[in-house]
C-alpha cells in the first residue's frame, strides 16, 4: 500500500513531528510504500523517502519559502514565527508553495491514501485533490482554530473533507465535534504511542552525564527534578521555577535541569537568575536518545502546563520508570494516572514544591517504576498505536480487494 504521511512541521523538535517520522518508519518496516512531505531546513535522512518543503532560517542557502516554518507556539527551530505573525503576502507565499509541492508530489508517488498530521494547511490542500485522506489531530490546531481567524476557512475545509479524524483522547474528540461541526462517527479516538525499545528503564552514569551539562561535582549526588518540554508561555515553566525557590532548599537540595528550547527561554533563563536559583540548569533541545539518558536520571519529570494536549513527554518519562507530576489538564489525566504520578491545579507554585518534594523524600521512583512502564506497555506503546491507525487505513481504502489486502499485509508483516 502507497501512504503519503504529511507534517508542517520538521520530523525532530516537536511531538506531531516525531510521532510522524515513528509511524512512517514502522509502515516503512511493514514493507509499505511511505513517502513523507514535511517542513524542514535541510532534507532529512530517513530510511524511507521524504520531500522537505525548505523554509529559510537566515543559515541555509537553499530554500522554498524566504522566512522560518511558522508555528502555533514555538518549536525549537523557529522558536519566534508564529502561523499569526505571518503578512497576508507570507501566508499566500506558503500555501502556494505548499500547494504546488503537495500536488507534485501526489503524481509522482500516486499515494492510495494520505494521513496529514494537524488539520490545518495541508489538509486544506489535500482537500483540493483526489486523494482520501485522515487526519491526526494533535490538539494544537485547536489553539491555532481561536488564535489565529485568518486560517480558520483553511481549518475548516481540512477537517471536514477528511475521511476520518483520529483525535487522542475523548475530551478532544468531544472538542472536534463542538469546534468543527463534524459527526461523531468520523472521530475515532487513538491515543499516541512512543517507541518502548528507545524509552525504557536503564542504567546511567550519574556523574558522567551531569558533568556533560556542567551540573558541578558537589551536586552529582543530588535528587534530580527534570522539566521537558519546548519552552513556550503555556507550558508553566515560570512556576516551576518559582515552586524550585522552596523545594531547592529542602533537606535534599535537588538540583532542576530543564531540557528543551523556544521563544521563553531567554525570559526563563533571566527569571532563574533573579530568583537566585543556582541549582537550575538549562540544557537546550535533546535528542531522544539523551532525553532517555535524562528520563533515567530523573527522580521525578514534572509538567506544570497551563494547558497542554497529549504531551509524549509523559508517557516517554513513565516508559523509563520516572514518576510524572502533571497539571491536571488536557490529556494528561489519561496518562498520569493514580499509583504512578501526581496531578496538581496549574499554577500553584506551594502545591508543586510540596509534592516534588514528597516525591524526592519518599524514594517515590523506587516505588512504582514497575507500574509506571507497565502502565505505558500496557496502553501507549508506539506498535498498538500503528495497528490502530492501520486499521482506520483499512476504512478509507477505495475499494473492499485493498481494503482487505492492505489489513492482511499488515498482520504478517
Amino acid at each position: 500500500m502507497r501512504i503519503l504521511q504529511l507534517v508542517t512541521f520538521p520530523l525532530r523538535g516537536c511531538g506531531s513531528g516525531i510521532y510522524c517520522d515513528k509511524i512512517s518508519q514502522s509502515l516503512h518496516a511493514a514493507r509499505h510504500a511511505i513517502k513523507v512531505i514535511c517542513a524542514d531546513h535541510y532534507p532529512p535522512r530517513k530510511p524511507y523517502p521524504t520531500h522537505a518543503v525548505l523554509f529559510n532560517n537566515g543559515v541555509n542557502n537553499k530554500y522554498d519559502v524566504p522566512f522560518n516554518f511558522p508555528c502555533f507556539t514555538t518549536h525549537p527551530l523557529s522558536p519566534t514565527t508564529t502561523f499569526g505573525n505571518l503578512s497576508e503576502e507570507q501566508r499566500q507565499l506558503m500555501v502556494q508553495t505548499l500547494r504546488v509541492k503537495i500536488r507534485n508530489q501526489i503524481a509522482r508517488f500516486k499515494p492510495d491514501l494520505a494521513h496529514v498530521h494537524h488539520g490545518w494547511v495541508m489538509g486544506a490542500l489535500l482537500a483540493e485533490t483526489k486523494t482520501p485522506y485522515v487526519i491526526s489531530l494533535h490538539g494544537t490546531e485547536h489553539y491555532g482554530f481561536h488564535q489565529y481567524p485568518a486560517y480558520q476557512s483553511l481549518a475548516l475545509s481540512a477537517i471536514r473533507h477528511a475521511r476520518v479524524l483520529i483525535a487522542l483522547t475523548d475530551r478532544e474528540k468531544a472538542g472536534a465535534i463542538e469546534t468543527y461541526g463534524v459527526a461523531e462517527n468520523r472521530v475515532v479516538v487513538i491515543p499516541n504511542g512512543i517507541d518502548t525499545r528507545v524509552f525504557k528503564p536503564m542504567a546511567v552514569d550519574k556523574r558522567a552525564l551531569l558533568e556533560n551539562y556542567r551540573v558541578p561535582a558537589p551536586r552529582h549526588d543530588k535528587p534530580v527534578v527534570l522539566f521537558a518540554s519546548k519552552l513556550a508561555a503555556h507550558k508553566g515553566l515560570d512556576v516551576l521555577l518559582r515552586a524550585a525557590v522552596i523545594y531547592s532548599q529542602s533537606k535534599e537540595k535537588p538540583i532542576t535541569l530543564i531540557a528543551g528550547d523556544g521563544n521563553t527561554r531567554g525570559a526563563m533563563e533571566i527569571m532563574a537568575r533573579g530568583l537566585q536559583l543556582e541549582r537550575v540548569y538549562f540544557l537546550g533541545n535533546q535528542n531522544q536518545n539523551d532525553m532517555a539518558a535524562l528520563y533515567n536520571l530523573a527522580d521525578v519529570c514534572v509538567l506544570p502546563s497551563e494547558f497542554d494536549y497529549f504531551p509524549l513527554v509523559a508517557l516517554e518519562a513513565l516508559a523509563c520508570g520516572t514518576p510524572v507530576i502533571a497539571s491536571d489538564v488536557g490529556g494528561l489525566p489519561q496518562i498520569v494516572i493514580d499509583g504512578i504520578g501526581f496531578r496538581l491545579p496549574p499554577g500553584d507554585r506551594a502545591a508543586w514544591a510540596e509534592r516534588i518534594e514528597f516525591a524526592i523524600h519518599a524514594r517515590f521512583k523506587a516505588s512504582v517504576w514497575k507500574d509506571a512502564r507497565a502502565h505505558i506497555l500496557a496502553h501507549y506503546s508506539l506498535e498498538q498505536a500503528v495497528q490502530r491507525i492501520v486499521d482506520v487505513y483499512a476504512r478509507v481504502l477505495p475499494t473492499t480487494a485493498r481494503r482487505h489486502a492492505f489489513a492482511a499485509t499488515v498482520r504478517q508483516s
